[in-house]
């Protein structure tokens, strides 16, 4: 590839920060309305910037320099508190990997009781990421499979199979 690139990503996986889904009315096929709220606990956004920092820093390595011919994100140009400050607040962006939006547990705030039972409905689990109680430091594909599998595991048992 005569014009490669290298990308090296950090990622905080462990916000305090929590975000949002609300129904925005009672149209079905209205989209949710869906606030991130990103950096609500200002350790987030301190976490995510000395992540920012330490992958410039990885990038500067004598041992790759032969690979890195220019940095292009966020750029020589970002180099104080303020600048990292408007470059991540202008990047900040979903890792794709959503979960916890319909929380297990045993208080009242729970959607789901911990046999994946919706708390209102009856006869429908939620059996997917978004039962989380917290967040996984990593990717959540294997924890969404285990939970498919619990959740099976439950639905036979439940009905005898």
């Amino acid at each position: 590839m005569p014009q490669g690139g290298v990308t090296l990503n950090s990622a905080y996986l462990r916000p305090r920060s929590r975000g949002t889904v609300r129904l925005a009315s009672a149209d079905p096929a209205a989209a949710p309305l869906i606030d991130p709220n990103y950096w609500a606990d200002p350790h987030d956004r301190e976490m995510s910037i000395r992540g920012l920092k330490l992958a410039q820093e990885i990038m500067r390595q004598d041992a790759l320099k032969p690979f890195v011919k220019a940095e292009r994100l966020p750029g020589p140009e970002v180099r104080t508190e303020d600048d990292y400050f408007r470059y991540a607040c202008a990047h900040a962006k979903t890792d794709h990997h959503p979960a916890g939006t319909c929380r297990m547990g045993i208080d009242p705030g729970a959607v789901v009781d911990p046999e994946l039972r919706f708390n209102g409905i009856a006869a429908l689990r939620v059996i997917d990421a978004s039962i989380m109680p917290a967040l996984v430091s990593s990717n959540t594909n294997a924890t969404a499979i285990m939970i498919g599998e619990k959740g099976a595991d439950l639905i036979r048992l439940a009905h005898g199979i």
